[in-house]
């Protein structure tokens, strides 16, 4: 069955299908105030700290400017940089940079393909709870820096600074909430 979408609230308004379906967002406060929602509930199905779900979105993504995008241009809305292989759903090829013996390089790859960010959420979740090899990274969830590192250990990326990086992006993560927060006006009722 297909993931079963919901309300979303985006900087405490209501999301329209256009805000989550966006291909590019203008600033690190949209990516997070847009991707925490749903980063709660995969959070929550994993175990792990939400940020560290929306740090690892923003790494693959840079932040949403970089999502890739299928041969009519339509966004993929992979989040996560996951792979097509053994994947039965739609799917986009596009170069990449991969790391082979700790040398960078370019190569074509096939990427999985969703109708929608929550989609994406959702699949990264049936993804790692799925596949054995992440195990040691599941049962890491309640130490959010240990799980990002036992995903790397288990080859989920290449890039050998990759938890560092989602580690480093996650540490700023609170701030960027602050200032969604503090854009959205805040009405006080009295009693």
């Amino acid at each position: 069955p297909a993931p079963r979408e919901s309300a979303l609230q985006v900087a405490g308004q209501n999301a329209s299908a256009a805000d989550l379906n966006r291909k590019k967002f203008a600033s690190p406060e949209e990516f997070v105030a847009t991707m925490m929602p749903m980063a709660e509930q995969a959070a929550n199905r994993l175990g792990v700290d939400p940020r560290y779900l929306v740090a690892q979105a923003a790494l693959e993504t840079g932040w949403g400017k970089s999502i890739i995008s299928n041969k009519g241009g339509e966004s993929s809305h992979n989040l996560f940089g996951i792979k097509a292989h053994g994947w039965g759903g739609a799917s986009a090829n596009v170069t990449t940079s991969e790391y082979v013996q700790g040398v960078k390089v370019k190569e074509k790859a096939d990427f999985r393909s969703y109708g929608s960010f929550e989609q994406s959420f959702n699949d990264y979740v049936d993804f790692l709870q799925s596949n054995g090899r992440y195990g040691k990274a599941l049962q890491a969830t309640a130490n959010p820096e240990r799980f990002v590192s036992e995903l790397q250990q288990a080859g989920y990326a290449t890039d050998p600074q990759y938890a560092r990086k989602i580690s480093q992006i996650a540490q700023k993560m609170q701030s960027y909430q602050q200032v969604a927060q503090t854009a959205t006006p805040r009405t006080s009722v009295r009693a």
